[in-house]
């Protein structure tokens, strides 16, 4: 068994965790459940592990899951990032980015209007406020209310 690029012993099966990251929006059960019908929200991802409890290590950080890499290194990876083979056919296009404002994945590279990180007032009525408390734009600057 090989775990971020170092060899782990006693290893007797690998455990897998399903992710999925909240992007501040329709936080309970059921809202969730429609972001999925209504193809919305962040994607589910998938880990792999080698202890039980060590999945929160290896779960995507929030510039990783939503393609904006470039605006917040402080969170970039150390080891190489390595996919699993037949997550290939599933795999969302390399050029899409998540849009906070739309909720959904796109190719906004050139949209000055593009949310790449929002936060909420806790407790918001999300149906009611359909603004975030502050708001990240495209170049990396924080718009706060």
């Amino acid at each position: 068994w090989e775990q971020d690029g170092r060899r782990r012993r006693g290893v007797k099966k690998p455990y897998y965790h399903f992710v999925w990251p909240k992007d501040g929006r329709n936080g309970s059960t059921w809202g969730r459940t429609k972001d999925i019908l209504q193809n919305k929200g962040p994607d589910i991802f998938v880990t792999i592990s080698a202890d039980k409890e060590d999945y929160m290590a290896h779960r995507p950080r929030k510039p990783e899951w939503s393609g904006h890499e470039h605006l917040d290194d402080r969170y970039h990876r150390l080891w190489p990032f390595h996919e699993a083979p037949w997550v290939k056919p599933f795999r969302r296009d390399s050029g899409k980015v998540y849009d906070f404002r739309r909720r959904n994945y796109g190719h906004y590279s050139r949209d000055p209007f593009l949310w790449t990180e929002a936060l909420w007032y806790p407790g918001a009525d999300k149906r009611k406020d359909l603004y975030p408390r502050a708001v990240k734009d495209s170049l990396g600057n924080w718009w706060e209310d």
